[in-house]
């Protein structure tokens, strides 16, 4: 029964599971894509060693902070787009005369698309420093042997800002079911789930916080500009020190574990909707 709820999900949802994932990627994708078609190496890596890699390779857990800002909204519509259509078209008391009880089929609905969540928000977090550091490799003035220290701390920032980014990326996909569970339109579903991503996102900002261990002294500046020239197209003041990387997204457990209590919670909450739940003469 498990091996056919999967298949039922991904035979309904695919065009949204991947409309999400692309849209996670896009940021990177673009960057990415503009930097293969440029003729002239657009950022100098004048030197082999890590502190060039400390310069710009940082750039790329950017992604990270728009994982929690802008694409919780995608994340939060992707919960009500996957849940309201079976509760606004009445088909989900039709599922639950199969032979699986509406809590199992509930919390399964719920894990399959927390699954895909955490997995395509790892990916979104993770690819970034991967590609542009294999297109500083391919540039040909970065080598392995200068900057492989650099490159994995960076990738430890990174799976540490994966591990804040996915948690929280799972409240508020939880959060937004429990809207699609409470109303059934679809639409004022939508709209009441951005407006609690909102919400929780400005109520639990400073509960997240992944630089609140760095070192905020020193000044740092980005500077971008496109142009059809030789002209550069990203300008770093300095480079990051290597203790400011291993600080950057430090793990605590308390507000990590608050994320999975609330979602299971949550998670809880929308099983016993649906066991209540009525068709309506």
């Amino acid at each position: 029964m498990i091996r056919a709820i999967l298949w039922k999900e991904w035979h309904e949802q695919r065009s949204k599971y991947i409309g999400y994932w692309a849209t996670m990627n896009v940021p990177f994708l673009v960057i990415a894509i503009a930097v293969a078609i440029s003729t002239v190496a657009r950022t100098p890596f004048a030197d082999l060693a890590d502190k060039t890699i400390l310069k710009h390779l940082p750039l790329a857990l950017a992604e990270s902070f728009f994982v929690v800002t802008i694409f919780l909204l995608m994340t939060g519509y992707f919960a009500v787009a996957t849940s309201s259509p079976e509760n606004e078209d009445r088909s989900l008391f039709f599922i639950f005369e199969l032979p699986v009880s509406r809590i199992r089929y509930t919390i399964i609905k719920l894990l399959i698309g927390g699954i895909f969540v955490f997995a395509a928000v790892w990916f979104a977090t993770l690819l970034p420093p991967v590609g542009a550091y294999a297109m500083m490799l391919a540039s040909g003035k970065v080598t392995w042997a200068g900057s492989s220290g650099a490159f994995w701390a960076v990738m430890a920032a990174a799976a540490r800002m994966a591990t804040w980014c996915s948690l929280i990326s799972l409240a508020i996909f939880v959060s937004s079911a429990l809207v699609a569970a409470l109303i059934p339109r679809w639409w004022l579903a939508a709209l009441v789930s951005i407006a609690v991503t909102i919400g929780l996102m400005e109520a639990a900002g400073r509960f997240f916080d992944f630089t609140a261990d760095m070192d905020q002294e020193g000044s740092l500046s980005v500077g971008f500009g496109l142009s059809t020239g030789n002209a550069q197209w990203v300008t770093v003041s300095r480079a990051l020190k290597l203790d400011e990387i291993n600080s950057l997204g430090r793990l605590h457990w308390p507000p990590l574990l608050g994320a999975v209590v609330f979602s299971a919670l949550l998670m809880a909450a929308i099983a016993w909707i649906y066991q209540r739940k009525e068709l309506d003469r």
